[in-house]
C-alpha cells in the first residue's frame, strides 16, 4: 500500500475531535430538551391530572440516576458508541452488542417522530393544514437539511445544534417567566388549577412516567460521538452533569408553567399544551395570547429540528461503531473520504425518517423506544459497576457511588416494565431479530480472526474494506481478552 493509501485510510477510519466542553454541554441539552416537552404535558395530565408534576420530578430523578452511570462510565471509557462501547468493554461482546442493539432500535425507531412532529407544528401557524404532497415536500426539507449539515463534518452540526438549542430555550424560559408572574398576580386562579391535585388517583402513575421519562431521554446519544470531543475524560462527566442540570431545571418549570396556566382537564385534550398555556398566561396578564401561541408554536419548531439534529449525529455514530466491530454492515462503517463522516448510516437514517413518518403512529413509536432505551440503561449501569471495579482510581468521588448504579439498573428495569405486555412482547420479538444478527456476525468475526493470522498481507487487503476499530477488535477476541 503507498504512502498517499495509507493517509487515505487514515483519513477515512479517524474522527476530528472538534466538541469542545460548550459545544458538548449544548449537545447534552439539545438531545434532551426537544419537541417532546410541547406534547408530553398533555399525556402525563391525562393520566394523573395536576399531580403529573410528581410524575416529571420521578422520571427527573430516574433519568438523573441513569446519567449517573454515563457519566461514570464515559470517565473511565470515552471510545465512540456508549452504552455499546461501555458493556462491550466491561462484560464482553455478547452484552455489549446487547447493549448497542438495544440503543441503536430504540433511537432509530424515533427517528420519524421528528418529522411528523414538525409538520404538525408547522400546521398550527398556518391558515390551514398542508396537503399530503406539501407535508411530504416539508418532512423532506428538514430530513434533507439535517443530514446534509452532518455529512459534511460534526463541527458544522455542532455549530447549528449550538444556535438550535439556545433558539429553542428562549421560549421556554419566556413561558416560565410569564407562569411565575400570573402565579404571583393571579394567585387564586392559578392555585385553583392544581385543585384537585390528584383527581384520577395514583393508578397511571406508571403510565404518565414512561412518554414523560422519553422527554428526559437523549442523554445517551450525547455520549456517542466521544472520539470528535476534545479531551474527553473530563468534558464527557463535565457536559453531562451541567447539561442535564440545565434540561432538568427547564422541564420541571415547564411543567409548573402548564398546570397553573390550565385545567387539568384542558391541558388533557390539548394537542399543543404549551401553546395553550402561554394564550391562558398572557390574556390572564392582560392580553396577547394569540401572539404567545405563535411563539409556543415557533419554538416547538426549533426544538424538532434541534434534537433532531442531535439524534442524526448520535445514531449514525453508533451504527458506525457497531459496524466497526463487525457486527452491522460494513457500510456502516465507511466515512467519507472528502468529510470524514459515516455517510452510510446518515443516508440509511434519512429513508427511514421519511418512510416511518408516513407509516406509525407517534405514542407507539415512544412506548417502544423506552423499552429498548431500558435494556441498555440496565446493561450500561452494569458495566459502570464493572468498570470502576476494574478502575477504581477512575471512580467518581461521590458518597454511595455503588448504590446510586444499582438503582440506575433498577431504573431502566422499571422503565421496561411500564411500556406494557404489548410493547414488550414486541421489542422481546425484535431483540430476538437482534441475536439472530449477533449469531451470524460472530461467524464471520470468527472468520477474520483466522485471516490475522495467515500473515499481514491478508490483514493490509482487508484494511481497505474495514476500517482499523474492527481490525484492534478481532485482534482482542483472537487473544480473548474483552479489554481495549
Amino acid at each position: 500500500m503507498t504512502a498517499n493509501a495509507h493517509e487515505a485510510q487514515e483519513s477515512t477510519t479517524r474522527f476530528r475531535a472538534d466538541l469542545n466542553r460548550t459545544d458538548f454541554t449544548l449537545l447534552v441539552i439539545g438531545a434532551v430538551v426537544g419537541a417532546d416537552v410541547y406534547v408530553v404535558a398533555a399525556m402525563g395530565a391525562s393520566f394523573l391530572g395536576p399531580a403529573q408534576l410528581i410524575a416529571w420530578v420521578a422520571a427527573g430523578v430516574l433519568a438523573a440516576v441513569i446519567a449517573l452511570a454515563f457519566v461514570q462510565c464515559a470517565a473511565i471509557d470515552s471510545d465512540v458508541g456508549g452504552s455499546y462501547a461501555y458493556a462491550r468493554t466491561a462484560l464482553g461482546p455478547l452484552l455489549g452488542f446487547v447493549a448497542g442493539w438495544s440503543l441503536y432500535v430504540g433511537e432509530w425507531v424515533a427517528l420519524p417522530v421528528f418529522p411528523l412532529a414538525f409538520v404538525n407544528y408547522l400546521n398550527r401557524l398556518l391558515p390551514s393544514d398542508l396537503p399530503a404532497a406539501g407535508s411530504f415536500a416539508v418532512k423532506v426539507a428538514l430530513v434533507g437539511t439535517v443530514t446534509a449539515v452532518n455529512l459534511v463534518g460534526v463541527r458544522r452540526g455542532a455549530r447549528l445544534n449550538d444556535v438550535l438549542t439556545v433558539g429553542k430555550l428562549v421560549p421556554l424560559a419566556l413561558l416560565i417567566v410569564a407562569a411565575l408572574a400570573f402565579a404571583v398576580v393571579r394567585h387564586g386562579e392559578a392555585g385553583g388549577h392544581l385543585r384537585p391535585f390528584t383527581p384520577l388517583g395514583w393508578s397511571g402513575f406508571g403510565g404518565a412516567v414512561v412518554p414523560i421519562f422519553w422527554a428526559y431521554a437523549g442523554f445517551e446519544l450525547a455520549v456517542l460521538p466521544a472520539a470528535e470531543v476534545t479531551d474527553p475524560r473530563r468534558t464527557l462527566p463535565q457536559g453531562l452533569v451541567l447539561g442535564m442540570a440545565v434540561a432538568t431545571l427547564f422541564y420541571l418549570l415547564t411543567a409548573f408553567a402548564v398546570a397553573v396556566a390550565l385545567p387539568w382537564e384542558a391541558a388533557a385534550a390539548s394537542t399543543s399544551p404549551l401553546a395553550g398555556a402561554m394564550r391562558a398566561i398572557l390574556d390572564g396578564l392582560g392580553g396577547g395570547g394569540g401572539t404567545g401561541v405563535v411563539l409556543m408554536s415557533a419554538g416547538a419548531l426549533v426544538s424538532i429540528a434541534g434534537v433532531y439534529e442531535a439524534f442524526t449525529l448520535g445514531v449514525s455514530r453508533l451504527s458506525y461503531a457497531l459496524a466497526a466491530d463487525g457486527l452491522f454492515p460494513s457500510g456502516f462503517s465507511r466515512l467519507h473520504p472528502q468529510y470524514g463522516t459515516p455517510y452510510v448510516g446518515l443516508a440509511f437514517q434519512a429513508a427511514f425518517a421519511l418512510v416511518g413518518s408516513t407509516l406509525f403512529d407517534l405514542r407507539g413509536l415512544i412506548t417502544i423506544a423506552v423499552f429498548f432505551l431500558g435494556i441498555s440503561y440496565v446493561l450500561t449501569a452494569v458495566a459502570a459497576l464493572r468498570l470502576i471495579g476494574q478502575h477504581p482510581e477512575s471512580a467518581l468521588r461521590l458518597p454511595g457511588l455503588k448504590l446510586g448504579l444499582a438503582m440506575a439498573a433498577l431504573s431502566g428495569a422499571y422503565l421496561v416494565s411500564q411500556t406494557g405486555m404489548r410493547r414488550i412482547a414486541i421489542g422481546t420479538g425484535i431483540m430476538v431479530l437482534g441475536l439472530a444478527l449477533y449469531a451470524v456476525r460472530r461467524a464471520h468475526w470468527r472468520r477474520v480472526a483466522a485471516a490475522l493470522r495467515t500473515g499481514e498481507r491478508r490483514v493490509e487487503q482487508w484494511a481497505w474494506h474495514e476500517p482499523r476499530w474492527l481490525l484492534r477488535s478481532v485482534r482482542r477476541l483472537a487473544g480473548g481478552g474483552r479489554g481495549r
